[in-house]
């Protein structure tokens, strides 16, 4: 092959990008599968009118082939690195309007797979997830990315993560402009509003990465705009700021589960400090059994309907459940 061929062969690989570009092993093929191809048309040119002309349309179409045989091993190449989707997340329980796009299209149901690539959006409905061990909640008139199994991106809205304690190791990154929110074993959530970005914990902490690194810990509250940031502390772990997650959590099976498990529960996820008033109530929480279903309950109505049936008293005040009689 000519000098000239190889030049053109290198202007067109260039001209494709350094980005996934084959071996030069992969090159050298499809420049030698070209040029034979060239050779193997030479040989079947009759010799008649002008052999010269001849030459030119096959040297002409020398070009066309190499350049297809290289487009084609450049676009192999890309098309072979592109990762397919992978299984992010699972529904486990969604009320009223939401809608899932990207590698799967629909309204999401309890069960379905969130694929790496999809997009939750919510209307009147809020969608909570499970990663893993960590339970992802997404409130009403929020957009949420799913970009990896250990990453999301929040464009707008507000989401809760539960990573299950403090001692916890899932993974995941919130990407949200002031940065990515990294959770070290906590509770806390976090608002896009414009340019606004709030992140509040309730237990644990969280780091927040970017230009302006901040931690953030537990009664702590970070606002983000812009270059300025502001954080506020002694914010409270339940009441109204956080009473959507719990409208949002998954229901708890209570089947022969001991009475203790659900105070436990009940307590974490609407942020109150779980008092027992003696040692015979713990020890009394701990053998009591319940039974039946609390589906379609609120949390008042839960205690309400817990304490009848075991004869507990449960009272909830100032941010605490407290378990047993207490001292009038």
């Amino acid at each position: 092959m000519t000098h000239d061929t190889d030049t053109q062969i290198g202007t067109l690989i260039r001209l494709a990008g350094e980005r996934d570009l084959p071996s030069p092993a992969a090159i050298e093929r499809a420049r030698v599968a070209a040029e034979a191809a060239w050779r193997a048309g030479l040989h079947d040119v009759p010799v008649k009118r002008d052999p010269h002309r001849r030459r030119v349309a096959w040297g002409t179409a020398s070009w066309t082939i190499a350049a297809g045989v290289v487009a084609l091993a450049i676009g192999g190449a890309w098309y072979s690195r592109v990762p397919p989707p992978v299984l992010v997340a699972r529904i486990v329980d969604i009320s009223d309007q939401a809608v899932l796009s990207g590698p799967f299209n629909g309204a999401p149901v309890p069960g379905a797979e969130v694929l790496s690539g999809a997009t939750l959006e919510t209307a009147n409905g809020r969608v909570a997830l499970a990663l893993g061990t960590l339970s992802l909640r997404v409130d009403r008139h929020s957009r949420l990315r799913f970009d990896a199994p250990d990453r999301v991106t929040l464009i707008n809205g507000r989401v809760y993560v539960d990573s299950g304690g403090v001692n916890a190791l899932a993974a995941l990154r919130i990407a949200t402009p002031a940065g990515t929110v990294r959770h070290v074993g906590t509770q806390f959530q976090v608002t896009v509003a414009g340019d606004l970005t709030s992140i509040q914990v309730r237990e644990g902490r969280v780091a927040v990465e970017g230009p302006a690194p901040h931690e953030v810990a537990a009664g702590e509250k970070l606002d983000v705009r812009g270059a300025t940031a502001t954080l506020t502390r002694a914010q409270p772990p339940s009441g109204e700021g956080w009473d959507w997650t719990s409208r949002t959590a998954p229901a708890f099976d209570i089947e022969n589960r001991p009475l203790a498990e659900f105070l436990a529960w009940i307590a974490r996820e609407h942020g109150w400090q779980l008092r027992y008033t003696d040692a015979g109530s713990q020890a009394r929480a701990q053998e009591v059994r319940l039974h039946g279903s609390l589906a379609g309950l609120d949390a008042n109505a839960m205690i309400e309907r817990v304490a009848r049936i075991t004869g507990t008293p449960l009272i909830v005040r100032d941010g605490a459940l407290t378990i047993g009689r207490a001292a009038p």
